[in-house]
């Protein structure tokens, strides 16, 4: 057995005996394993693993990334009903907030939620499901809404959710999604471009659905891009009062960024334009929740434990990529740069046999 065997043994030796550890050893082993080893060896472990009752939700939500990056979009969105359906059942069945391992049902942070909604509407979009992203939308509004975060940056998930409308026709929904979004420079022009093709729909002339769109209409590509790791969760002290501080945690940066944006290599190449930074979204997110629990509007999931568990297989960055195709194009590359500019890979996006018209979905995890 080679070195790189062995360690993936011990990895996977421990994730079996750990998993649903309340601390950080479960969400630490699968994070060792999914951005060393890869999404293969991840999900082969995730399925063959006994995990504790109170991280199976955590768990499929792993499961959910590490299907999208391996392009099996179906598979995600199931693993991320399921997640679902679990939290929805610890969320109505207070008997089920017992465990073995002293810690109860993991229970995601605020933008955790937002971002399962978020990951369905990208599994949704390269599947051609616009039905099904508009519907995952409507989640990840309504949650927005319901977390009241005034200082969370969800515009990448605003803009996703009006590409999703506008594909289902529900154009003036998408314009309003996209009415909260604030940014400049390349994103203000990107979204200016959303809205222009959002005010064609409610005109008419934008085609609804997914009937095939008139000859002669703008075939364009939307890349959908999950790039690099995202924070983890460290240990920390919450200050209550100044006399009283109770075991609490933090967010860090992963240092795993090989990818920092992407560009569409055509004559007049487009590049990527980031939306959400996931670490500064993640600590704004604990901080609201931090000023919740001292008002004492809410309770930490373990006052006299530190509850590490977190979705490690977040990315670090959500960018998007819109960019006209020429009519003469069968095939652009879409190419993956380091932060000092350097090619690490690139791909070809084929635009499909009798395409004559209208949005083609790229979604694309890049640890």
């Amino acid at each position: 057995m080679g070195t790189s065997h062995k360690k993936l043994a011990v990895v996977v030796t421990g994730l079996v005996c750990c998993l649903g550890c309340g601390t950080s050893g479960g969400n630490t082993i699968i994070s060792h394993l999914y951005y060393y080893y890869g999404p293969e060896d991840t999900l082969e472990t995730l399925e063959t693993s006994e995990i504790n009752p109170e991280n199976r939700a955590l768990a499929d939500l792993e499961k959910a990334m590490v299907l999208l990056e391996l392009g099996r979009y179906e598979e995600s969105l199931s693993a991320l009903r399921s997640a679902d359906s679990r939290l929805e059942a610890v969320r109505t069945t207070p008997a089920s907030r017992t465990s073995r391992s002293g810690y109860p049902p993991w229970q995601p942070e605020y933008h955790e939620r937002v971002l399962a909604s978020t990951v369905a509407m990208a599994d949704s979009l390269a599947l051609y499901d616009v039905v099904g992203a508009a519907a995952a939308a409507d989640r990840a509004v309504a949650g927005i809404a319901e977390i009241g975060c005034e200082e969370c940056d969800f515009d990448f998930t605003r803009v996703l959710a009006a590409l999703s409308y506008g594909g289902a026709g529900r154009f003036t929904d998408g314009i309003e999604v996209l009415s909260g979004v604030v940014v400049t420079g390349q994103g203000e022009d990107l979204i200016n471009e959303i809205g222009r093709r959002l005010e064609l729909g409610t005109a008419g002339v934008q085609p609804e659905g997914l009937a095939p769109p008139p000859v002669g209409s703008e075939r364009f590509v939307v890349a959908i891009l999950l790039l690099g790791g995202g924070p983890y969760k460290d240990v920390a002290k919450l200050e209550v009062s100044p006399d009283e501080a109770i075991r609490w945690c933090q967010y860090l940066p992963r240092d795993f960024q090989p990818v920092e944006w992407a560009a569409m290599d055509l004559e007049d190449p487009a590049i990527s334009v980031e939306f959400t930074d996931v670490e500064e979204l993640a600590v704004s997110s604990l901080a609201l929740r931090a000023q919740r629990v001292i008002a004492g509007e809410e309770v930490p999931v373990s006052p006299e434990k530190r509850d590490l568990r977190h979705w490690t297989s977040l990315p670090a960055s959500l960018q998007l990529l819109v960019v006209d195709l020429p009519p003469e194009t069968e095939v652009a590359d879409l190419v993956y740069y380091s932060s000092d500019g350097f090619e690490i890979d690139r791909e070809p996006i084929e635009v499909p046999s009798g395409w004559w018209g209208g949005p083609i979905y790229v979604t694309r995890r890049i640890p």
